[in-house]
């Protein structure tokens, strides 16, 4: 090929070059900056009929070309493993802050040790390992779910337009979801009653253990801010 001609296809695959990085917004890059530049006396060189100075131009720019080439891949391959990572450290906390159900306990300690990897693996620059592990953490985590724990104390709500009493409070669904059950209710409560004869007779600020009648778990006390699941579901 004419070395003229060779110049002209080398200039244009460098204009080709610079578009492709102005999409990714890595103008800062001083590889690319170069390789700018070089192309630019390339164009000059060739304009002025010195093919000889445009093809050293442009060569030598393919140089900076390929090491923009791979800042910006790693740049890419940067934003990508740090985005997975933030998934798998999201996840992770998720079932710190909440109580992890037994049945994923494996699986939780599993991820907790891929979450250390993907940590280590993306400070050490070793992104396509971080991100691998950072996936790994989400796949184990995919189905875990929190042990979405039921009140075990309830104290009573000063509410005008329906007072609490205890078949009301059976059948909150964070309760039994049952009015019938407050049964339950009085007989582990009635020690704190101020008129044991008269168990619907309650008052504000009284706080009512809560049994487990199914075998759920019940801890704490209930919090109107909070969500709970129905009893039973």
């Amino acid at each position: 090929m004419n070395r003229g001609i060779f110049v002209i296809f080398s200039i244009l695959s460098l204009l080709a070059f610079g578009q492709s990085l102005f999409a990714q917004s890595l103008l800062d890059n001083p590889d690319y900056k170069k390789a700018i530049e070089l192309q630019q006396l390339a164009k000059d060189a060739h304009a002025a009929g010195d093919y000889d100075k445009a093809y050293e131009y442009s060569e030598e720019a393919r140089i900076y070309i390929a090491r923009s080439n791979a800042y910006i891949a790693q740049k890419i391959l940067w934003y990508k493993a740090n985005s997975w990572l933030n998934k798998a450290r999201s996840r992770v906390a998720y079932f710190k802050s909440s109580e992890i159900n037994p049945d994923y306990q494996q699986a939780y300690q599993q991820a907790l040790a891929g979450l250390e990897a993907a940590e280590k693996s993306f400070t050490e620059d070793q992104y396509e390992n971080s991100i691998e592990y950072s996936k790994g953490v989400l796949t184990l985590l995919a189905e875990a779910k929190s042990e979405a724990l039921l009140p075990k104390y309830y104290k009573v709500r000063l509410i005008p337009e329906e007072r609490d009493c205890l078949n009301k409070i059976a059948g909150y669904p964070f309760i039994y979801n049952d009015r019938t059950k407050w049964r339950i209710l009085y007989e582990a409560n009635k020690s704190k009653l101020k008129y044991i004869n008269n168990p619907h007779l309650i008052f504000p600020e009284q706080v009512f253990e809560i049994p487990s009648i199914e075998g759920e778990k019940r801890s704490g006390e209930y919090d109107p801010k909070a969500s709970y699941p129905v009893f039973g579901k």
